[in-house]
């Protein structure tokens, strides 16, 4: 797995409900973990490739010298052995994980 960011949604609304489906129609079980307003979120390196996708709320996110700003319909995938830290937005950020 490469470092990239992509859209699971082409719809710039995207809701949590719609990716939900997408989980349910691909059998796809991640995490769902949530951050308030401006929370820093710890260094984290990953033991196997990961996906993080933005469903409410926005963060920021940087992956070795890499930063992205994610929102809703935002997917980036990680590669195993990478090192990422993250700071929710204003509004906070709802992010599921594989992982």
């Amino acid at each position: 797995m490469e470092l990239r960011k992509y859209r699971w949604s082409k719809d710039y609304e995207s809701a949590e409900e719609e990716l939900q489906r997408l989980f349910e129609v691909r059998k796809i079980d991640p995490r769902r973990w949530e951050a308030e307003s401006g929370e820093d979120i710890a260094p984290v390196t990953t033991k196997a490739d990961a996906r993080l996708w933005c469903a409410e709320g926005s963060f920021m996110i940087t992956v070795g010298s890499k930063q992205f700003s994610m929102q809703p319909g935002d997917t980036l995938d990680i590669p195993k052995g990478s090192t990422y830290n993250a700071k929710a937005g204003i509004a906070g950020c709802v992010v599921y994980q594989l992982g």
